[in-house]
């Protein structure tokens, strides 16, 4: 069974022209049993609710449990991560200030939620909220973008002078535990008895310590 795939209403328009202009006769069959569907258009974008908004005003305990920050850690975290003063613009012309932006990135990957949900916290459509949310996080992974790629290639020249066939690789999965000192208790925490040596010590070489596989480059850097 052929499904015709979903149109926006301007597209749906332009084929109908097309079809008056070769004059194509489409009906049912004789019988009327069977119903020929040519289009199935895209459902309509749910209303953005513009009552709401970004709050910079937000106490500390739900800035914390929305986007795992306080409204000033973002604020000095923007500025760590080198977003642009003036804020993020997207290509279709969407701008947001730097704060609000890494709140709406940090909001979307703080818990699985529909996009619904979480762009209508900020006032935003799912459209808009999704491209700013793009933007800041491609301006998040290469701010450093030339730093990043001469870095590689030093990485895959050397593994290769080395003896490597490969001329493309460029880091090694290591599982090496990183150790840590011991941690200690926070000042204001909301579980009692809390306990963050435990979770963070390892019973082989009995010491506190980050364990996962991550990706090494030849300078002993941890890239992941």
């Amino acid at each position: 069974m052929f499904v015709a795939p979903k149109l926006a209403g301007n597209q749906a328009l332009r084929v109908l022209l097309k079809l008056g202009r070769f004059h194509v006769n489409i009906s049912a069959d004789n019988d009327g049993a069977e119903e020929i569907t040519l289009f199935r258009l895209r459902d309509s974008a749910p209303p953005t609710d513009t009552s709401r908004c970004f709050d910079e005003m937000v106490d500390d305990a739900t800035s914390k449990a929305r986007y795992r920050f306080t409204i000033q850690q973002l604020r000095i975290l923007a500025i760590k991560l080198q977003l642009p003063h003036d804020g993020i613009i997207t290509s279709a012309g969407d701008r947001v200030g730097r704060v609000e932006a890494l709140a709406m990135v940090c909001r979307r990957l703080s818990e699985a939620s529909k996009l619904l949900t979480v762009a209508s916290e900020f006032g935003r459509s799912t459209a808009a909220y999704s491209r700013i949310v793009s933007a800041t996080h491609k301006d998040i992974l290469y701010f450093h973008e030339f730093l990043i790629k001469t870095r590689i290639e030093d990485y895959c020249t050397t593994i290769h002078a080395a003896g490597s066939p490969i001329q493309s690789c460029w880091g090694f999965i290591d599982g090496t535990k990183q150790y840590i000192s011991r941690p200690s208790a926070r000042e204001k925490s909301n579980i009692p008895n809390e306990n963050l040596q435990r979770s963070v010590f390892n019973g082989h070489p009995r010491r506190h310590c980050f364990n996962w596989q991550s990706i090494q480059a030849p300078d002993g850097i941890i890239v992941s």
